[in-house]
């Protein structure tokens, strides 16, 4: 459902307090791996409240060398329903600026695309009793094959983690901040 998420629950009558906030992303063109011993570079993250983000990261890719990297707002609100048609001027400097400071040599760099989003914010939802698997936030690439199988385990009553009462609706969630 992204970004559309509370107003397809709305529909059914449930209240998740999800709302759509814009992200964006850059890939840079192919570089030599950065690594420690000739690999790739591992995560960066520099999660200081900067220039309107609260956090800015990024990874090499082994494959081809591209640095994928984001920059989190610090303040959702300032990014609900914007235009994805655009990246934002203030998202690309806080990206140049803290790239070309962790790794100089990114100054001659270019980005090969530059993507920007929905992500759902403020939690995940992972409650098979209401039908919901939501709020990714963007994680949902690396954790939602995980999620559908605890999902479907809940839902089949087979035993599941204990964090994954925290994940209804009922519960707190995962918020952000957990990741910060």
């Amino acid at each position: 459902m992204g970004s559309d998420a509370a107003r397809f629950a709305n529909q059914l009558g449930i209240e998740t307090g999800l709302y759509p906030v814009k992200h964006q992303a850059f890939i840079t063109r192919r570089l030599p791996l950065l690594g420690k011993d000739g690999g790739a570079l591992d995560m960066l993250i520099d999660r200081r409240h900067y220039k309107g983000f609260s956090a800015v990261y990024g990874q090499q890719l082994p494959e081809t060398g591209q640095i994928i990297g984001c920059a989190s707002p610090a303040f959702d609100n300032q990014e609900v329903a914007k235009d994805l048609k655009f990246n934002s001027q203030e998202f690309l400097e806080i990206c140049s600026e803290i790239f070309t400071d962790w790794l100089p040599q990114l100054s001659a760099v270019g980005f090969q695309a530059i993507w920007a989003g929905y992500y759902t914010e403020p939690r995940y939802i992972v409650d098979p009793e209401n039908g919901l698997l939501v709020g990714m936030r963007g994680h949902g690439f690396m954790l939602g094959q995980y999620l559908a199988k605890i999902y479907v385990d809940k839902y089949l009553g087979r035993a599941v983690p204990d964090y994954m009462d925290r994940l209804s609706l009922k519960g707190d969630g995962l918020s952000e901040n957990a990741f910060k």
